[in-house]
């Protein structure tokens, strides 16, 4: 089979070609280069669709142009989602773009039972909204916590080739879940045994761990902390008591061993914690309760009386609730209240999402940089420069000392 992958990102291309080595898979980094350099005959696109709205835009200018009967798997980020409703190819499944190679293959050689698809009301070759896709990965997240009590490993990391490597060594001992911020860290890690974060982003690493380390219910959580030589972090600056630090180069399995390790640790606590909230709950329930229940509604008095010294009289409750219900019968005053509630909340949340945003552009460019650093060091060969320029120094020093 021909397949067209679209995508600028190298890991995500490399990882899926290897995948596919039996087809003949063809590469473009935009929809231009697609149309261009890509043969007419592919049979399946796989579109990164990682910049939201341009995304859909360049989908249907593939579909327009080009690839009309093809089937295209959409593979979308939660950070800029994509709205099927605005993608015009007919044939298309949305993919979450973190899931491994073998989900994103599987969904994409997926064919539509045409039986299943009218019980369901959905037009075969239609998309799956986002919000559904969403919703049946947290349904399988809950059927596997109902079947197994294992460790629950936190991954937090936007380098998808580390968090490959440590979803396919953990899968089948550990439940892992992978997350790239630390927004979502706050929400997930409550539930999170281990924590393994990657400090590849050097400060910004360091000053989210510290936030970390401020939320109780995550301090004592167990971390293993993958550190960069090119960003280094002070990692004793940093408040959790329940620290590991391993080198981020090192091999996947040093990592699961010391997650092994930490396991039975877990599992102690566990059951302590279990015990000290049993006993908690055993000490709060009342022996006699129907007689405590009777000694209460005895001390509860049928009726008071309000006295003019408290400031309001008898006469003024029914002024009261009637201004009351006059107010909340106002359909502008009511309108005005949720106006001014919602107002607040959104603008909370648009705070917070933009500075996530701002803190994964930081993370992704940081990211970027250090590769084009390392591989210009690779290319000027920076070690031999160095042996050269010792040498000559070397030598001009002895001829000095000689003369």
């Amino acid at each position: 089979m021909k397949i067209l992958i679209v995508s600028f990102d190298k890991t995500l291309v490399d990882s899926l070609k290897e995948h596919l080595a039996q087809h003949e898979v063809y590469t473009a980094k935009n929809a231009e280069e697609a149309i261009t350099l890509s043969p007419p005959d592919v049979e399946l696109i796989i579109f990164d669709a990682i910049s939201g709205a341009i995304s859909e835009e360049e989908i249907n200018e593939l579909h327009a142009k080009k690839f009309k009967t093809q089937k295209y798997v959409i593979l979308y980020d939660e950070l800029f989602p994509v709205d099927p409703k605005n993608i015009h190819p007919p044939n298309k499944v949305l993919v979450l773009r973190d899931s491994p190679p073998e989900e994103i293959i599987k969904r994409a050689f997926e064919e539509k039972k045409e039986e299943s698809s009218k019980e369901e009301g959905i037009e075969i070759g239609a998309s799956v909204p986002i919000e559904e896709e969403l919703k049946k990965e947290e349904k399988e997240e809950v059927k596997g916590e109902e079947k197994t009590e294992r460790l629950k490993v936190l991954v937090v990391s936007f380098d998808k080739k580390l968090t490959d490597n440590l979803t396919s060594a953990l899968k089948g001992k550990f439940d892992v879940e992978v997350v790239r911020n630390v927004k979502s860290v706050k929400e997930k890690g409550l539930k999170a045994d281990v924590i393994v974060y990657d400090a590849i982003s050097g400060s910004i690493a360091e000053k989210n761990l510290m936030e970390l380390a401020e939320i109780p219910e995550i301090r004592n959580k167990h971390f293993i902390i993958l550190v960069d030589e090119l960003f280094p972090i002070d990692v004793e600056k940093i408040d959790l008591p329940n620290k590991i630090v391993i080198n981020r180069d090192a091999e996947v399995g040093v990592i699961v061993s010391e997650i092994e390790k930490i396991s039975p640790e877990v599992k102690k606590e566990e059951v302590k914690a279990e015990e000290v909230k049993k006993e908690k709950a055993e000490e709060e329930i009342p022996e006699e309760v129907p007689q405590e229940v009777e000694e209460v509604k005895e001390e509860i008095p049928e009726k008071k009386e309000i006295k003019p010294s408290e400031g309001i009289t008898g006469e003024e409750i029914p002024q009261t609730a009637q201004v009351l219900v006059e107010k909340l019968s106002d359909e502008r005053f009511v309108r005005s209240l949720l106006i001014e509630a919602i107002s607040k909340e959104l603008h909370g949340i648009r705070e917070e999402i933009k500075a996530e945003v701002r803190d994964y552009v930081k993370d992704v460019l940081e990211s970027a940089i250090r590769e084009e650093l390392e591989r210009a060091f690779a290319e000027i060969g920076i070690t031999k420069i160095i042996r050269e320029e010792t040498r000559k120094i070397v030598e001009e020093k002895l001829k000095e000392l000689l003369k």
